[in-house]
């Protein structure tokens, strides 16, 4: 198939051999329901970074391309980079890279979903730039590209043109964050509304909530009070009340609830506190007296001091 002409505004979602899957539907789902609420806006094509037009994603399933990106040779709206093992272990083919260094001066902007980043990476495309990747692969992102500025927080980062996004269901994000610059916050809200996304999720949130980001504790006592507190906040919360749940004293509950999570239960029911108040804030479920009674704070005062310490909660390099 030969060179064909795009339009004004059309999403190029790249799928790379063995892609993980909702890497490439994610977004697609995205933009095509943005496309149903504002017709004429998005034209949507996954394109096979191979010549190949079936592309056989992570686990097996395959994904029938119409187009591979070597149809397009003009004037290119956006591009995303879908990720795969392939990117990490350095197997990308030559021909594709360059392509994307070709591509990248004609595209309005380029990104990339989890382990995408590190085709960008290979192309050169991210040296002196800001970027992230899935948490898994962060540091080898680092060490293997000095010259990235590696961010090991946010769910997806902006440098110019070109937006990287953290593991997987973050390409939701992204994609929902480009559609609000495209066509506004309402639009991209309906859209979230319609995939059932728990929260549209902004930049600077971190990757992994603190009930995911610290270890789930081996001791079934301990595991079952990190399930039980989320839903808990409201309550005191206090080393006592909890030992007390566990029916442990307060000493040996502290001693082992640290041993178990590797941090204090104090500092634990205050992340889980500050990442509630943020959520509910952004969602505007309430005014700030509310918020800070569903979530165990004494005072608005003291839900807006903590809220601002913890303003990146949890751990950078989670277990």
């Amino acid at each position: 198939m030969g060179s064909r002409a795009l339009s004004k505004k059309a999403i190029l979602i790249i799928a790379p051999p063995r892609a993980t899957l909702q890497d490439v539907t994610g977004p697609w789902e995205v933009f095509c329901r943005a496309e149903v609420y504002e017709p004429g806006t998005y034209e949507v094509i996954v394109a096979s970074a191979i010549s190949e037009r079936r592309v056989a994603t992570k686990f097996g399933l395959e994904i029938a391309c119409e187009h591979t990106v070597y149809d397009f040779e003009g004037p290119l709206d956006t591009v995303l980079v879908a990720g795969s093992e392939e990117g990490v272990r350095g197997e990308a083919d030559p021909v594709f890279l360059q392509w994307l260094r070709e591509a990248s001066a004609r595209t309005r902007r380029l990104g990339s979903i989890c382990t995408g980043a590190f085709y960008l990476a290979h192309a050169g495309l991210l040296s002196g730039r800001h970027a992230t990747s899935h948490w898994r692969y962060l540091q080898q992102l680092a060490e293997q590209f000095p010259a990235i500025a590696v961010e090991r927080d946010p769910i997806f980062v902006r440098d110019g043109n070109i937006y990287t996004s953290a593991g997987i269901t973050a390409g939701i994000d992204l994609a929902l964050a480009l559609v609000e610059a495209d066509c506004g916050h309402g639009t991209s809200q309906a859209i979230a509304r319609e995939l059932v996304v728990f929260l549209q999720r902004q930049a600077d949130q971190p990757q992994l909530s603190t009930a995911l980001a610290y270890r789930m504790a081996d001791h079934d006592p301990i595991r079952r009070l990190q399930q039980w507190v989320p839903d808990n906040l409201h309550r005191d919360l206090n080393v006592e009340d909890m030992a007390a749940y566990v029916r442990m004293s307060p000493r040996n509950f502290a001693r082992l609830f640290k041993q178990q999570t590797g941090i204090t239960p104090g500092t634990y029911v205050r992340q889980l506190r500050a990442e509630a108040a943020r959520r509910r804030i952004q969602e505007l479920s309430g005014g700030t007296k509310i918020i800070a009674s569903q979530v165990g704070f004494g005072s608005p005062k003291s839900l807006q001091r903590l809220t601002r310490r913890n303003s990146k909660i949890g751990p950078s390099n989670p277990q």
